[in-house]
C-alpha cells in the first residue's frame, strides 16, 4: 500500500494575523515606552478570509487614535480592507473607559472555562415516607443554565506595547453573556465591544 502523506498549514492565531495584516500592509507598530497599539480581529463563522473586520487603536504619548477594517475575502483569499474613521473623537474619557474594562490585561477564553461550564453537581435522591404509609423518591433538582454555542463569531485581541505581546481571545462573548451575565470577565469583553461600537456607530 502506498504511504499517503498529508500537509496542513495549521498556522497559530498569532501567525494568521500577521501574515493577513501584511496584506493589509498594517506594519507591527514601533512604540515607545508607555505607548501601546491594541488589534480585535473579528472572525465570523462560515464566510471567507481569517478575519471579517477588524478595531486598531493606538496609544502614542498623548495621542490617541482608531479606526475600523471592513475586510473583504473570497474562496481565493484576501482581496482587499475598507479603512473607516470613527464617527465621533476618540477620547481620553474613552481611552480610560477600556483601561476600567482591563482591555490590555483580560486573559484568554480558556481561563475561565469553569465559570462557563461549571460542573453539575453529582446527582442526589432521598426518600420519604407520606401520611398514607407510601414512599416517594426525590431528587435535587440540577439549575446550572449551561449551553454550549459552537459556531458564531470570535474576537482575538492582540496588545503590541514596547517589550511586549499578547493575544487573547474570546468567541460569541455577546451569546454568552445571556446565559453567563455575572461573569466579570464576559461583562468587561462585551462593554469594550459595545463601545467600540459607539465609536463607529454610523457604520456597523
Amino acid at each position: 500500500m502506498p504511504l499517503v502523506v498529508v500537509s496542513q498549514n495549521r498556522l497559530s492565531p498569532q501567525q494568521r494575523f500577521e501574515k493577513l495584516a501584511r496584506k493589509m500592509r498594517l506594519k507591527t507598530p514601533k512604540l515607545a515606552k508607555n505607548d501601546c497599539e491594541i488589534r480585535i480581529w473579528n472572525q465570523q463563522g462560515l464566510r471567507f478570509g481569517d478575519a471579517q473586520m477588524l478595531y486598531v487603536l493606538s496609544k502614542k504619548k498623548k495621542l490617541l487614535s482608531a479606526a475600523k477594517y471592513v475586510i473583504n475575502s473570497d474562496e481565493d483569499g484576501f482581496k482587499r480592507a475598507v479603512r473607516l474613521k470613527p464617527t465621533i473623537p476618540i477620547t481620553t474619557d474613552f481611552w480610560e473607559q477600556l483601561l476600567h474594562r482591563n482591555i490590555l490585561t483580560l486573559p484568554d477564553q480558556g481561563s475561565i472555562h469553569d465559570k462557563l461550564f461549571p460542573r453539575p453537581p453529582k446527582d442526589s435522591t432521598w426518600t420519604s415516607v407520606d401520611a398514607d404509609g407510601s414512599v416517594s423518591v426525590h431528587a435535587k433538582r440540577n439549575r446550572n443554565n449551561n449551553v454550549l454555542i459552537s459556531d458564531g463569531e470570535s474576537y482575538y485581541f492582540e496588545v503590541f506595547s514596547v517589550n511586549e505581546y499578547r493575544i487573547y481571545s474570546f468567541s460569541n462573548p455577546e451569546l454568552y453573556i445571556r446565559y453567563k451575565p455575572n461573569i466579570a470577565e464576559l461583562q468587561n469583553v462585551v462593554a469594550i465591544l459595545n463601545e467600540l461600537a459607539t465609536l463607529f456607530h454610523s457604520t456597523n
